[in-house]
């Protein structure tokens, strides 16, 4: 979905906090060995990143675009300040702080010296928060919401898993993306998934590129079939639409996990979606897109059935991730239509001309169709673009659609 889709330059804006939140963390390490160590992690994980950004530049876009992190953070803010001024998608922002706040670092690279950073841990916890929050006011976005962002996803993690979050991240948020990272550290599943996260790159190159992006948080586009001058997906969108089950299978068929984190950010932001921007529209498109994925993805898997014993692993795999990817959609349902049940506002009926204008909460849900508007219907479940039985022969009519107005 586009909603989810980044550009190439609000990736490297991504890229770009990832790096000043590390390098900050960096000054507040007082242990001279670790701190050289961290450096040394973070100037790889810069050369990985700009080569990823590299590899999503078209022809078309190379004299205008920048593979480059923004190391001057005045200068991110100038870059920050000209997207807003082309009046970028309202969740563009929310969902690259997401990703800021799920970040962490010092995971795998794919080099030969990653042993030595196996140790490394974040210093000092309750100065990177600040930094996180200092990073949400520089987006515009209220700094609570950090921490909001932190128990939803855990919350999300333990309901889709059915599993106590403490026990499967050890109340750390970010931990399950550093496992994801892992899944993905050996030449060959990296070398399998670098045509499509990093288009022309190969060898040790492609592999520390396509673990850097997928450690910061963002997919490449590749295969997933989203136009209109995206370079990566984030923030749980590679887990949605028909699209999913070309590029995203290949992930989810080398690890479920990523299936459970792509899943758990996506309820973050649905709980934002419903409960703080009350967008139930976007909320019941992004819950069509989450049945298409699943069908495309049980689709992929049944096409590896037709060789099973080769296959197994990886048919295990999807098998896990689409039951992840099932209750994810069960939740997120009935997130929505618990809040629908508590608010009079309808994301198919309060969009539609026909809805009785005297409606008022506590009273029966009435329209030109229905003396009472069926809970199928107003929560979302059915959007009444088709016949309904008992429904007059009247339709869903789009009370924004200005022909709909002039009638």
């Amino acid at each position: 979905m586009r909603e989810f889709g980044l550009t190439l330059e609000q990736t490297r804006v991504l890229f770009s906090y990832q790096y000043h939140l590390v390098l900050a963390e960096i000054d507040s390490e007082s242990k001279y060995e670790k701190k050289i160590l961290k450096k040394q992690w973070l100037s790889k994980w810069k050369e990985s990143t700009e080569l990823f950004l590299k590899s999503q530049v078209t022809q078309e876009d190379a004299l205008n675009s920048s593979s480059h992190l923004i190391i001057e953070l005045s200068l991110l803010k100038s870059v920050m300040d000209a997207i807003k001024a082309e009046k970028a998608n309202k969740l563009t922002f929310r969902i690259i702080l997401l990703e800021i706040v799920f970040f962490i670092p010092y995971y795998q690279l794919g080099s030969p010296i990653d042993k030595k950073f196996q140790d490394l841990k974040i210093a000092d916890k309750k100065k990177w928060v600040e930094k996180l929050k200092y990073f949400a006011f520089t987006l515009g976005i209220e700094q609570d919401c950090v921490d909001r962002y932190k128990s939803n996803y855990e919350k999300a993690i333990s309901e889709i898993s059915g599993k106590g979050a403490n026990l499967l991240i050890g109340g750390l948020v970010g931990t399950l993306i550093l496992v994801v990272v892992a899944a993905f550290a050996t030449p060959l599943v990296a070398g399998l998934l670098a045509p499509i996260l990093a288009p022309g790159l190969s060898g040790a190159a492609a592999i520390s590129a396509v673990l850097a992006a997928l450690g910061g948080g963002a997919i490449a586009v590749g295969g997933f079939g989203m136009a209109g001058g995206f370079a990566v997906i984030v923030g749980g969108g590679a887990i949605l639409g028909a699209g999913a089950g070309a590029g995203i299978g290949a992930l989810l068929a080398q690890s479920p996990d990523t299936a459970l984190s792509q899943a758990a950010k996506l309820e973050v932001v649905m709980r934002e979606l419903i409960f703080i921007q009350k967008d139930f529209r976007l909320v019941q498109d992004i819950l069509k897109e989450q049945k298409n994925a699943i069908r495309s993805l049980e689709d992929e898997r049944d096409k590896l059935l037709f060789d099973k014993e080769k296959n197994r692993k990886e048919i295990d795999n999807l098998a896990k991730s689409i039951n992840f990817l099932k209750k994810a959609l069960e939740i997120n349902q009935n997130l929505l239509a618990s809040d629908i049940n508590n608010y009079i506002q309808s994301p198919v009926c309060s969009s539609c001309t026909h809805l009785s204008s005297n409606f008022e909460s506590g009273r029966r849900r009435r329209c030109k169709a229905f003396e009472k508007i069926p809970d199928e219907i107003w929560k979302g479940q059915n959007d009444h673009r088709k016949l309904y039985p008992g429904d007059k022969g009247i339709i869903f009519k789009d009370s924004n659609d200005k022909a709909n107005q002039d009638k």
